[in-house]
């Protein structure tokens, strides 16, 4: 796993540097509760072997591991945590802003039916992840593109996998498969 390094870039902004990170990695993120999301402007962002820090006026955001290479954060980057619950454990979202616009997006604990990107909500099949709208369906994969209404190409990447506890509804007890994926814009119009 290559290391993170934590830079202050000229004019306040924080260089976020490379990293690499081992792919089907449990992606954890933490810094809000299920009654108030952690939401503010991005003062810092301190990076330490594969866990990113940003730091707001009202509290800290850390995500495990960091699952993508880093840009320097444009001034004024704004930082929007939630955790909700679900009783196969709850579903974390952080999202990085300049101004109302979203660049960046990670989730953690997905469930079937989660949404995923403008419509497209997460399913399984056979175990496999796919996006599901409607009556359409296709793989989710490692490393995909995928267009905005407005035409915009974002990036998506399907972090990891994994079985969560049973869900009691009723008598019955059903498996659940939650996900962690990421969702961004490109740099330079490449998907890392």
């Amino acid at each position: 796993m290559l290391r993170y390094a934590a830079v202050r870039a000229k004019g306040g902004g924080a260089l976020l540097c490379l990293a690499g990170v081992a792919q089907g990695a449990v992606l954890q993120i933490s810094g809000a509760s299920a009654i108030k999301p952690l939401s503010g402007e991005v003062e810092s962002a301190r990076l330490k072997e594969g866990v990113a820090y940003f730091k707001l006026a009202e509290g800290e955001a850390v995500v495990s591991p960091w699952p993508l290479a880093w840009r320097a954060l444009p001034k004024g980057t704004q930082l929007v945590t939630e955790r909700a619950p679900h009783p196969a454990g709850p579903v974390s979202r952080l999202r990085l802003l300049k101004g109302d616009r979203l660049w960046l997006e990670l989730i953690a604990g997905g469930y079937a039916g989660t949404a995923v990107h403008e419509g497209w909500r997460l399913g399984f099949k056979d175990g496999k992840a796919l996006l599901v709208q409607g009556d359409e369906s296709q793989p989710f994969t490692g490393k995909m593109r995928i267009k905005d209404q407005a035409g915009a190409r974002w990036c998506l990447r399907l972090l990891a996998t994994r079985d969560a506890s049973k869900v009691v509804s009723g008598m019955a007890q059903e498996a659940q498969i939650k996900a962690d994926w990421l969702r961004y814009l490109p740099r330079k119009g490449r998907c890392e």
